[in-house]
């Protein structure tokens, strides 16, 4: 097992046993592209920012950025951001989504 697996590993589950919220979104974003709006009722994401950023610096996962704006209640607009898996970090994806649902069976 390298470095990576190793540190996939370690991280993988938390102290309840529940599936860590960025295992959670690597599943939707093998499926979709997200932004917050769309990730706190789909699966209760508060920070997806900060998600996308463990995912890319803690297991070398890379995303595509794209700034979205949005119309407020207010009727101002504010800007969100819409993360979508690049093809090259796929196989990095479903291999870190293998391990959880592996490690989760045993």
């Amino acid at each position: 097992m390298d470095k990576q697996q190793q540190a996939a590993s370690a991280k993988a589950t938390n102290r309840k046993g529940k599936t860590p919220k960025k295992i959670i979104a690597l599943q939707h974003l093998m499926e979709r592209s997200l932004n917050q709006l769309e990730a706190l009722p789909l699966y209760g994401e508060t920070c997806l920012h900060s998600t996308i950023s463990t995912l890319s610096n803690d297991h070398d996962i890379d995303f595509d950025r794209v700034r979205e704006q949005h119309q407020h209640q207010g009727g101002g607009i504010t800007h969100f951001m819409r993360y979508t898996l690049t093809d090259d970090s796929r196989s990095q994806a479903q291999a870190l989504v293998n391990h959880y649902i592996g490690k989760e069976a045993a």
